[in-house]
This record gives structure tokens, sequence and C-alpha cells, in this order.
């Protein structure tokens, strides 16, 4: 059995975790400050209010259809992506590959 090893030289954003959804129960993420990499996918014209990004990260057992991921870019501009996509690659509970959704306002 080989063990993968995760390149988190590609980890350059800091990101924020959280559940927005009110369901009277509060997530308290641990940790909730984390590094991953973010790449936004080409664009479309289907929709120009939505965007997706693949987001990929250091498992997290935490991190649910539920989830937010919130950063801010370089230039200050805040992000929130929610998480509609997701896999433990390699089925080793090492890294998570996401797609998440960012919806824009006009």
């Amino acid at each position: 059995m080989s063990l993968s090893v995760v390149d988190t030289s590609t980890y350059r954003h800091w990101v924020d975790l959280d559940d927005p959804v009110d369901d009277g129960t509060p997530v308290v993420f641990s940790p909730s400050r984390v590094k991953c990499a973010i790449e936004p996918s080409a664009p479309s014209t289907i929709d120009e209010n939505h965007v997706t990004h693949l987001v990929q990260m250091r498992y997290h057992p935490q991190v649910t259809f539920n989830t937010r991921i919130t950063f801010v870019d370089k230039q200050g501009l805040t992000h929130r992506l929610f998480v509609r996509g997701y896999q433990n690659r390699f089925m080793e509970s090492r890294e998570l590959a996401l797609l998440c959704e960012e919806v824009l306002t006009p």
C-alpha cells in the first residue's frame, strides 16, 4: 500500500469555514481557518451570476454540503463559496477536493 503525499505548496489562500444553515444546531469548526488552493472554473455564458471554483484543502472532517468558505482576495474583495460537490481524494482522509459555487450580486 502506497501513501499519497499532499502537495500543500499550492495552498495559498487562507479561508474561514462556517455553517450558515440555520437549523438550530451551531457548528463550531476546529480549526475554523485553514489554507487551501482555490481555482475558478472556466467562464460560462449559462449564468453570469454564479461562478464555480475547485477548492483543494487538507481533509477536514466537519466540511459538508452545508459548509461556507469565505476568503478575501488580493484586491480586498470578500468571496463566499458554498460546497456543491465533495470528494475525499484517494479515500484516504488526507485531502478534500470541493466543487464550490459563488453567487455574484450585480
